[in-house]
């Protein structure tokens, strides 16, 4: 697959990203942490509880957009089906040994996303990855087997014109599952670099849609946090608006990105 000229691109995101990250510091310095209570606590923790997921709530549609239909039969520019897309995604999410709740929502999601008839085939969709999740023998070896069993799933993608995605759109979705919770662990994080390097995704480009999920879930964070002070309504609303402008400005740089 022959390498994509991003420079121009990943400087476009850097200075975005330099900008909102200069930005929020500004905004968020003399806010004076707000008087703790049970309510606020209470409050606190169902903010904390909503946090990962709305950081990547913004995804759903903005990078769903397919190439022309040419790239399925351009084997210069390598596309996977949606139903390997799926398994794979799977396979990371349990990469860490659990699934927690917000994960297997946004997996839910994203595999809806990716396939409108996805409720249709879920079953055997899943059937296929249990079988494979039940040939591991000790669970010294998972990771191996998870390297595996995507491996397989990369040998037996047959892409079509109406079902497929694009291996840099994959990376950001596995990026979305990974932090979905707030943090992509070793194991998850390894393995989307082992699919960056299979699939000839640039390194630059990986480094910097990770880059982004993370400054992604900083800003949700701040926006979190802003809500609970007792800063005026209108001061709180301005600081808002202000951190979801630079929020979607990180979005259109990742779009910018994924889309070349």
């Amino acid at each position: 697959m022959p390498k994509i000229d991003i420079s121009s691109g990943l400087k476009n995101i850097q200075d975005k990203l330099q900008d909102s990250t200069e930005t929020i510091k500004q905004s968020v310095k003399d806010v004076k942490m707000p008087e703790i209570n049970a309510e606020s606590a209470k409050q606190a923790a169902d903010n904390a509880k909503k946090t990962a997921l709305n950081a990547t709530e913004n995804v759903k549609n903005v990078f769903k957009k397919k190439e022309e239909p040419e790239a399925v039969k351009n084997t210069n520019n390598p596309v996977l089906s949606t139903e390997s897309a799926i398994k794979i995604i799977y396979y990371l999410m349990v990469a860490d040994g659990k699934i927690l709740d917000i994960e297997e929502k946004k997996f839910e999601e994203l595999a809806k996303e990716l396939d409108p008839h996805f409720a249709e085939k879920k079953d055997a969709i899943m059937q296929d990855c249990h079988r494979e999740l039940d040939k591991v023998i000790d669970n010294d070896d998972e990771y191996d087997f998870l390297q595996d069993a995507v491996e397989k799933a990369l040998l037996t993608s047959q892409p079509s014109i109406d079902a497929y995605i694009t291996p840099k759109l994959l990376i950001w979705d596995l990026l979305t599952i990974a932090y979905s919770d707030g943090n992509a662990n070793d194991n998850e994080r390894r393995l989307i670099k082992h699919l960056v390097r299979r699939l000839d995704v640039d390194k630059a480009l990986f480094l910097e849609l990770e880059s982004s999920m993370q400054t992604i879930m900083d800003i949700e964070k701040e926006i979190n946090w802003i809500k609970t002070t007792d800063r005026p309504y209108l001061t709180i609303e301005r600081m808002v608006n202000e951190l979801n402008n630079r929020r979607n400005t990180v979005f259109e740089g990742v779009k910018d990105l994924v889309m070349i």
